[in-house]
């Protein structure tokens, strides 16, 4: 199972939950994690995009955000 799919142009076209991710707007269109990490964010309310490590221009995501200390 793939975490990510950061050294792909595109993430699988199997990943159903991340395919669903997108569609409910978790995620950008362009996001190249995988979905049972952006899920397992989203179910612990957190914003996927805030700890990814993608570089954004590849993704188009959110901006990454530091954590609070």
């Amino acid at each position: 199972m793939k975490l990510h799919y950061f050294n792909q142009e595109k993430a699988d076209e199997s990943d159903i939950q991340l395919k669903m991710a997108k569609g409910q707007g978790y995620v950008p269109e362009g996001c190249l994690l995988a979905g049972i990490v952006v899920m397992d964010e989203v179910n612990k309310g957190n914003d996927p995009c805030a700890g990814c490590n993608c570089e954004r221009g590849k993704c188009d995501g959110r901006d990454k955000k530091e954590k609070e200390s």
